[in-house]
């Protein structure tokens, strides 16, 4: 029984980047900030995940006998003298204070309970990654516990423990150890600057189902411009980051209920997912166009588009709904607000990392997600996304083709997803092998996942090219297309939101006499680009949504054609003209938005 039970335990030492010291009897020790030295918030934080996680599997934990057991732990942080001792049987052990101080919080603990010292209690309260719920030990009028060689000793139970992105104020109230803070609790409108104080004014709390939930059932036209505080557009880092991390951990839960309907997703995959969202953000710099605002409208867009497909009847694949979804919001990771010409032209460090033919923002942007996730530090949550090795398989050539097909300035790769769609539409035997869009990226596919060539030898036919797989290709790259250009199939307001972004980020490249001036040459660009790539996108997309969704997606994209052409003189010299005075953007905006207002209002009223 102890062996079954200490398998588990070393399971939880890996995964939570804890050391094991040694067993003695029934005693499991641990240690968090040695031998590796890492910071003491981080150290303790380790070690109380550990401890939580190792409680929550006893208390699913039945012996052979179908007996439950119970274990109690203690935790105490501070100083020790480390080092290997012994010559027949060495081994590394840990003397001092601390070692006997944590021994005591564990015997003077409680059945399921975590007993922390009061200098952990502190340590806990500033950890980098997690928020825990504390309460103080309080028995009748004791506080704390009398412990041997210290004397009296406030102490703490340690209850829960949630991300620290997400977290709610917590304090030493008793009744906080009621409130399930392993769901992300949020406050959609707030900055995290301002949302502790103001959370505890408004009743602003969201779980991340209910964020993911809103952010669905928002109108594909308006997404963005709901009234609501969950949904509203938004430039906050903050809270584009969880709204994120709510799409990413629905579809994360379906990949994990499809594997195991009982199966939960753990706290460590959620402060993790946490992270990794937290990293990719980083690596969006200040571009006006290619940022984390529109790679989360890009993201949004993509969801909402599985929604539609699956409230059509379409079934879908948990694995691939969430790699689109991850897709969606890396797809412009660590782009510079330079196009793949302008990389070239300048010779930029980036124009020299791939081979000729390889569109470098975008395939930059997948090597960028995939080094973040897979540091050690996402074990946890590459190990929940890709169990085994057909799941990386599907995970990477999603992305992959995702991604690159949104190389969209390239003519020749254009050409190539519209005769892949075209194969498809009249498939009358196995397609060309030429058509698959990553057939000079398969080394690549394997390396950014961890897999060898010897994979094409176990698993060959995931890599011939079929009927079947190039129709999923064409769906994947279709959807990723549509996300991404999204905004000019869906309002006014949002076409002509990020077409004004779009602008000022092609204007700065002129400023730095990289380009010529976007002015002159904006209004037909946007006529051309409507007519020979958005309107023939939406007409294809016919094949995968249900008609009324493919009718409006031409409708919307006809009527921003039309308001353009109306129009689009005036928009473009507001945008130059706000450029050049550096007008405020919100201010040039609802210039922009209220172009069409008379002209809208007349038609409404013939209608009526």
């Amino acid at each position: 029984m102890l062996n079954e039970l200490y398998t588990e335990l070393d399971k939880l030492v890996e995964k939570h980047q804890v050391y094991k010291v040694e067993t003695i009897g029934d005693a499991y020790m641990v240690v968090g900030g040695a031998p590796s030295r890492v910071p003491a918030p981080l150290a303790a934080e380790r070690v109380a995940l550990f401890a939580l996680e190792a409680v929550n599997f006893v208390r699913k934990f039945r012996t052979k006998d179908g007996n439950q057991i119970f274990i109690r732990a203690g935790m105490a942080s501070g100083p020790t003298v480390g080092g290997v001792v012994g010559r027949s049987m060495p081994r590394y052990c840990f003397f001092g204070d601390t070692v006997n101080f944590a021994s005591r919080m564990e015997s003077t603990s409680k059945k399921m309970k975590i007993q922390v010292a009061d200098i952990t209690y502190r340590l806990l309260q500033d950890a980098p990654n997690a928020s825990f719920v504390m309460t103080k030990r309080v028995e009748g009028d004791i506080v704390g516990v009398q412990v041997k060689g210290k004397g009296h000793q406030t102490t703490y139970w340690v209850e829960r423990a949630g991300p620290r992105a997400w977290d709610s104020y917590v304090n030493d109230n008793p009744d906080d150890a009621k409130k399930d803070i392993e769901t992300p609790i949020i406050s959609a409108k707030l900055s995290k600057e301002n949302y502790m104080e103001t959370a505890a004014k408004e009743d602003m709390n969201y779980t991340s189902e209910e964020i993911y939930d809103a952010m669905s059932s928002q109108d594909w036209e308006r997404l963005g411009h709901a009234s609501s505080d969950l949904v509203a557009a938004t430039d906050d880092s903050y809270s584009l980051g969880f709204r994120a991390c709510a799409l990413l951990e629905h579809h994360l839960l379906s990949v994990l209920h499809e594997r195991d309907p009982n199966s939960e997703m753990s706290l460590s995959v959620k402060i993790q997912l946490n992270q990794f969202v937290s990293e990719v953000s980083e690596t969006y710099g200040n571009a006006k166009f290619h940022n984390w605002a529109h790679a989360n409208h890009v993201t949004t867009s993509m969801n909402k588009l599985l929604t539609v497909l699956q409230e059509g009847g379409e079934e879908l694949v948990p694995l691939n709904s969430f790699s689109l979804v991850f897709a969606a919001l890396v797809h412009d990771a660590g782009h510079t607000g330079l196009s793949n010409k302008i990389l070239k032209d300048i010779d930029h460090p980036l124009s020299k990392k791939f081979a000729d033919g390889i569109p470098i923002a975008e395939k930059n942007s997948i090597n960028l997600a995939l080094d973040i996730l897979f540091r050690d530090n996402f074990l946890a949550l590459r190990n929940a996304i890709l169990p085994g090795t057909l799941d990386k398989i599907e995970f990477a050539r999603t992305l992959f083709q995702s991604i690159l097909v949104t190389d969209i300035a390239t003519p020749d790769r254009v050409k190539l997803s519209i005769d892949r769609y075209k194969a498809c539409e009249d498939m009358k035997q196995d397609p060309d092998a030429g058509l698959c869009p990553i057939a000079d990226q398969i080394g690549d596919l394997f390396d950014a996942v961890g897999l060898d060539e010897s994979v094409k030898d176990d698993h060959p036919d995931e890599f011939r090219v079929t009927s079947s797989g190039l129709k999923r290709c064409v769906r994947n790259e279709h959807l990723m297309l549509l996300s991404d250009v999204g905004h000019l199939l869906q309002s006014w307001e949002n076409f002509i939101k990020w077409n004004f972004r779009l602008f000022k980020e092609i204007h700065e490249c002129h400023r730095k006499k990289l380009c010529d001036n976007p002015r002159e040459t904006w209004v037909q660009g946007q006529v051309a680009f409507f007519d020979k790539y958005i309107i023939p996108l939406a007409e294809r997309c016919r094949t995968f949504f249900p008609e009324e969704f493919s009718e409006s997606l031409i409708s919307n994209a006809m009527n921003n054609l039309k308001l353009w052409t109306i129009f689009g003189v005036q928009a473009t010299n507001l945008m130059a003209l706000g450029v050049r005075n550096d007008e405020r953007e919100d201010t040039v905006l609802m210039e922009l938005y209220g172009l069409p207002h008379d002209y809208l209002a007349k038609g409404n009223k013939k209608t009526n």
